[in-house]
């Protein structure tokens, strides 16, 4: 299963997503198209749960 997020890269840097992406990608499978951000898993709360954490790192590494 997966679910796609709309991302506003005007607001988020690009570069500081794919560098939470990396760091993310040994747990998590997460995929970058176009405005959307993708996330595979078993289910859409894990989903909604690993989208929370992403931008919370997100966040951080902007802060």
């Amino acid at each position: 299963m997966n679910k796609k997020y709309e991302i506003n890269f005007e607001i988020y840097d690009v570069d500081k997503m794919r560098n939470a992406i990396e760091d993310f990608s040994e747990y998590y499978k997460i995929n970058i198209e176009g405005n959307f951000l993708i996330i595979e898993g078993d289910d859409i709360e894990s989903l909604d749960e690993v989208f929370n954490e992403l931008m919370n790192y997100v966040i951080g590494l902007i802060n």
